[in-house]
């Protein structure tokens, strides 16, 4: 049987500033090529034969843009929304939630909107080995080799092997220092990607151990939600109820239950400018650019136009 996506993109990801803000995030933007990191997501988890419908998970101000960019890439799918903004535990429950109406078996792939893979085939490959042993019980985290000592990423480190390439968790621990990052990367550590597979019922019971009240008014959430031209209104009041975290901080760091599934498949979660320019195609000289540029005697710049041409002279970096 299949899996269920669940695609968190309630986020305002104010780190691209000015091109991403509160009210165009940028997992909507055209950052690489015609398509958002949120289309890309979505067709990367689209192959029938693996995957059911999706669910996303998103707020008010974003509905109308999921739809169309929905639209665009021919895509159906439920979409919640959330009346207020509560982190990444309280999104996950309700997607959760909602997904034990459509399956009380239900096995649930949890990934951020704002991400890129640029090699499917082995994140797919990542998702096969994942799935047993999710629906076994376990909740699986993708972690993906390290390319460098990053310090803008926490790390999770693998313990004994449970089946198949995926491995019990012995820690997770927060984004290091550039010393302790070259320790993790030479220890076999993994960076955390913040994806997730797992049993949706293990998942809330795992949560509702540590604060079933939030669990509880997720659940109220769903369980009164309203409809409205196919939107799925999460109640406001039972929402609210629920304590702003991350599905880190809620879950993984202190269940039993937590397995990594060691991945590499071109991860980043793009999460500066710099990125955006490593992550881009370049001319000879290191110049990217997305829209109409022009650079002359310009060097390791990067350009992000909708409309207007750009023209940078004799500037580098």
């Amino acid at each position: 049987s299949s899996t269920i996506p669940l695609i968190m993109c309630g986020g305002a990801g104010t780190r691209l500033w000015p091109a991403s803000r509160e009210g165009r995030p940028k997992q909507f933007l055209q950052l690489f090529g015609a398509r958002s990191t949120f289309q890309e997501t979505l067709l990367r988890v689209s192959d029938p034969a693996l995957f059911e419908r999706p669910i996303i998970i998103t707020n008010n101000a974003y509905r109308f843009m999921v739809l169309e960019q929905l639209a665009a890439i021919e895509i159906e799918a439920d979409i919640l929304l959330e009346p207020a903004r509560r982190d990444s535990g309280p999104a996950i429950a309700a997607g959760a939630t909602f997904a034990l109406t459509r399956d009380e078996d239900a096995v649930v792939l949890a990934l951020a909107a704002d991400h890129i893979v640029r090699d499917t085939a082995a994140f797919i490959e990542a998702c096969r080995k994942a799935r047993p042993v999710a629906k076994a019980g376990r909740i699986v985290t993708f972690g993906v080799q390290p390319e460098r000592p990053a310090t803008e990423y926490g790390y999770v480190h693998p313990g004994d092997e449970i089946s198949g390439g995926v491995f019990a968790v012995s820690a997770f621990v927060e984004k290091p220092d550039a010393v302790t990052a070259s320790g993790y990367v030479g220890d076999g550590y993994l960076w955390n990607s913040g994806n997730f597979m797992f049993g949706a019922r293990m998942l809330l019971d795992e949560y509702a151990r540590v604060d079933s009240g939030s669990v509880g008014a997720v659940s109220e959430a769903v369980k009164n939600a309203g409809r409205d031209l196919g939107f799925v209104l999460l109640d406001p009041d039972s929402f609210a109820q629920a304590k702003a975290i991350s599905i880190d901080y809620a879950v993984m760091e202190k269940t039993r239950q937590a397995a990594v599934v060691p991945v590499s498949c071109g991860w980043s979660d793009v999460g500066s400018w710099h990125a955006v320019w490593e992550l881009s195609a370049k001319d000879d000289r290191g110049n990217a650019a997305q829209g109409t540029a022009v650079f002359e005697g310009a060097s390791n710049c990067n350009v992000s136009t909708d409309k207007a041409l750009v023209a940078l002279e004799g500037v580098e970096d």
